[in-house]
């Protein structure tokens, strides 16, 4: 168990005096660094696997949302076309995550494969942080605009009614210049702060063992 007990600073010391010393005295602690960065490395992957199994939770969560409310307003054909959207759009934007998601893989792999499954995992997280980052530039502007006539239309008005009237054509356009880049910029730092340091540390430690093979 005391290859457990390693800390990023005990690796981070070790792999600099095995890379200044090239490796002349590595067969005595060069195993054991590599079984401390596996193991911190399959922590790492299994916390950012769990931490976009939250972000496909939360998309069906709101298709389950748009779905039922839908379901109740069925004599409301313009309220059921917005909601139908909304559905559609999260739909969209689920199913190309969830079988990147799958792709993800948090098993610890056989020794001669540690490095390659580490850089396989970044780029999968990587690919899904990418895909939901493209869903949400290309659905952002319509959302917006989606939920102040989907207020309207609850309200009693009509689509068309709102698409006619300058002062919610006005209103959408000013909440989409402000609020679109405010989304992204916010979807932007969620991602960061939620997985950030988990790619940074795991990236480092393919680099450390890059360095010791």
């Amino acid at each position: 168990m005391a290859k457990q007990e390693f800390n990023d600073k005990d690796i981070a010391r070790a792999w600099q005096k095995l890379a200044d010393e090239k490796f002349s005295t590595s067969q005595i602690n060069k195993q054991e660094i590599m079984n401390a960065i596996k193991l911190e490395s399959h922590s790492s992957i299994t916390e950012l696997k769990k931490r976009v199994k939250y972000k496909l939770y939360w998309s069906a969560g709101f298709i389950l949302l748009f779905a039922t409310t839908l379901m109740f307003r069925l004599g409301n054909n313009d309220l059921v076309l917005l909601l139908g959207i909304g559905t559609a759009a999260y739909i969209a934007g689920f199913i190309p995550m969830y079988l990147k998601y799958r792709q993800i893989d948090n098993d610890a792999p056989e020794s001669g494969e540690i490095l390659e499954s580490m850089k396989y995992n970044v780029r999968m997280v990587k690919s899904v942080l990418k895909l939901e980052k493209t869903w949400g530039l290309i659905i952002f502007t319509p959302a917006i605009l989606m939920g102040i006539l989907g207020g309207r239309v609850i309200d009693g008005w009509t689509l068309a009614a709102c698409f006619q009237d300058p002062k919610i054509l006005l209103t959408a356009l000013i909440a989409i210049i402000i609020f679109t880049p405010l989304l992204i910029w916010v979807s932007d730092k969620m991602n960061k702060y939620a997985f950030g340091d988990y790619l940074k540390k795991l990236e480092n430690n393919i680099i450390k063992m890059e360095t010791l093979q």
